[in-house]
């Protein structure tokens, strides 16, 4: 498969805007006026013009997949599969060592990047018996991350969701210590604060979900993350009565985010005097 990074001239940690500017630099070059006029002779102009054009597609096409989120950690991830792919059978390799935690963690990745989930997931639950298993022990920071990310995704698509809250919040702990995401950290911002919102609620109590409400207010995301998880804090206490403590929870939401959907209506149903 064709590596975008490379085509574009640009590192794997690259940002959205160096991406950009890579791109508007190689589409000027492989412009098919500008190939034609470097080529010089009429049939040479024609061939220089047909070559570029199949170029600035593939540039084009590299532009738009590392430009997406989405799309880009889908083909990082293609690219770190067709690395552990040749004759030599790895996977076998890995299944026969099942007391060493390392090949456990490495195993995990590769049935993740060859779409067995439910075997990475059953990996990952036995080799939770290892004393202090966590894959960026034994794995590189970047390739750990991404199975947190993936292993979070697989958990919540099963309905597993406090398995999947476990990830998302350890992901976003590590990518305060030092990050990696970059690009990505906003889809899993999004994923972490829909599964906070929507589908805590429904599998938690009131108490044990305005204790991970709580948690969620103490991460490093953006404040109007942070806001709306201390909106729905208000929403909860008020529900229970809890006066004071919807109070305070509105007040710290007022603060990140004082024009966020929600506040106006909740301090009318508190009783609070309108801010000025």
């Amino acid at each position: 498969m064709p590596d975008y990074y490379e085509i574009l001239g640009v590192a794997a940690d690259a940002s959205t805007s160096e991406v950009k500017s890579a791109f508007r630099k190689r589409a000027k070059k492989l412009h098919p006026d500008t190939a034609a006029a470097i080529a010089g002779r009429r049939g040479a102009q024609v061939e220089g013009a047909r070559a570029s054009e199949g170029a600035m597609r593939l540039l084009l096409e590299a532009y738009r997949v590392l430009s997406d989120p989405e799309r880009r950690r889908n083909h990082d991830r293609q690219l770190r599969r067709s690395a552990t792919e040749g004759g030599f059978d790895y996977r076998v390799f890995l299944k026969a060592r099942p007391h060493d935690p390392e090949s456990q963690a490495k195993l995990v990745v590769y049935d993740l990047l060859h779409d067995l989930e439910d075997e990475a997931l059953e990996v990952y639950e036995k080799a939770r018996s290892f004393e202090d298993f966590r894959l960026e022990r034994w794995l590189e920071r970047g390739e750990a991350m991404d199975a947190e990310f993936c292993l979070a995704e697989e958990y919540e698509k099963r309905d597993r969701i406090i398995k999947a809250w476990l990830h998302y919040k350890r992901l976003i702990e590590l990518e305060a210590e030092r990050p990696w995401f970059r690009y990505f950290f906003d889809v899993v911002a999004l994923r972490f604060r829909t599964l906070v919102l929507l589908k805590l609620p429904k599998v938690l109590d009131e108490e044990d979900f305005l204790d991970r409400l709580e948690e969620a207010t103490r991460l490093s995301l953006p404040r109007r993350d942070l806001a709306q998880f201390w909106r729905k804090k208000a929403e909860v206490h008020l529900r229970r009565k809890e006066i004071d403590a919807a109070v305070e929870a509105l007040g710290r939401a007022s603060e990140l985010e004082p024009r966020l959907a929600g506040l106006l209506v909740l301090r009318r149903r508190i009783g609070l005097p309108r801010q000025g």
